[in-house]
């Protein structure tokens, strides 16, 4: 049996991945706990009034935006509201 180790160092084998193949192929969907860290992304607090915005950014731009996001462990767009609310 081999054993995996994934990009969040949870280690899993054959045997889970062959459970989740199941499990997915069921039909029923995922019912079990959390795996792994939340990421940051569309609050579900914007409400049925939120509207996407969309803006055009040159590739240096969208550059340091994801980089900026990535160093604060955020999505770009989440980076972005946060901005916007500390004015």
């Amino acid at each position: 049996m081999n054993e995996y180790i994934a990009m969040s160092g949870t280690t899993f084998t054959d045997d889970d991945i062959e459970r989740w193949a199941e499990d997915a192929e069921s039909g029923q969907g995922y019912s079990g706990k959390h795996l792994g860290a939340t990421i940051v992304g569309r609050p579900v607090s914007v409400g049925e009034k939120a509207r996407p915005f969309t803006l055009r950014l040159d590739i240096a731009r969208r550059a340091k935006l994801e980089k900026a996001a990535a160093e604060r462990n955020t999505t770009p767009s989440q980076l972005v509201r946060d901005l916007i609310d500390a004015c």
